[in-house]
């Protein structure tokens, strides 16, 4: 009896030992799973710091691409407005280059040409017989009744406000044309069987084609040029819309003197 209690003893103790080391097992399975568990988990959480730190790396490109591209922009823009009020400054003070749309100067300048041109103020607004100059195109109709002060003097509109500047500094609605100066203050013009006299001695133009001058409104073909005003008509008589038609310019009408043609380079030089 004591063999057969020591061995189911031993038996027992074995079964104990057993069952202690599976539950030691398990207990390590237990614990490397949670292990593996929390490492995932890990894992996992370094996985998406990754890449959120990408995506906001990329946004943060995205941002700064931006941001260049739109001082790029405005950069673009401020030298767009300096040069644009630049460009009116010189055109309004200095000089401009139109390019002439009139055959009424025709053979001396032709249609299509370019010429140089610099603001009155800069000779002081002294006029010369001979010069080449543009002025403001006049209204085809008189606006105010003849007075001492308008009689023979070309009509103009009166503009003011935003469109005074419109029409000053873009040239909206403005009108030039290219004649030469033929009367100065207080001249005696008379056209007649012709030709052109002043101050009662026939002109010699030798820029003229063989044409003879005609008159075009009669209250203009026998003038005395008021003060502070011009005559002027175009070398291309029989084409030209001038100061037979519409009167003397006053100066503060004319944009400028001709200097020079600019284009084309074949013709480029100096305007007699």
């Amino acid at each position: 009896m004591d063999n057969e209690n020591k061995e189911e003893l031993e038996k027992k103790q074995d079964t104990n030992k057993v069952s202690q080391e599976n539950v030691a097992t398990k207990e390590e399975i237990t614990k490397e799973e949670e292990m593996k568990k929390e490492k995932v988990e890990v894992d996992s959480e370094q996985y998406y710091d990754d890449i959120d730190y990408q995506q906001k790396e990329e946004t943060e490109k995205v941002k700064a691409k931006t941001r260049s591209v739109l001082r790029e922009v405005l950069d673009w823009v401020i030298c767009f407005a300096v040069a644009f009020v630049a460009y009116l400054l010189i055109n309004y003070f200095l000089i401009c280059a139109p390019t002439v749309k009139q055959a009424s100067m025709y053979p001396t300048i032709e249609d299509g040409e370019k010429v140089l041109t610099i603001r009155p103020w800069l000779k002081g607004n002294k006029f010369e017989y001979g010069d080449i100059i543009t002025f403001e195109a006049p209204i085809d109709n008189k606006l105010y009744l003849d007075t001492d002060e308008t009689l023979y003097t070309a009509q103009y509109e009166n503009y003011t406000g935003l469109t005074l500047f419109l029409y000053e500094f873009l040239d909206v609605n403005k009108v030039s044309y290219i004649k030469r100066v033929i009367g100065l203050p207080g001249d005696h013009i008379e056209i007649k069987d012709g030709n052109v006299y002043r101050n009662g001695e026939k002109l010699e133009e030798e820029y003229l084609r063989e044409v003879k001058t005609e008159t075009q409104e009669e209250e203009y073909s026998d003038v005395i040029v008021p003060e502070n005003t011009i005559y002027v008509m175009g070398d291309n008589r029989e084409q030209s819309k001038d100061s037979r038609s519409f009167g003397c310019i006053p100066y503060d009408r004319v944009n400028g003197y001709i200097v020079c043609r600019i284009w084309p380079f074949s013709r480029f030089g100096s305007i007699d």
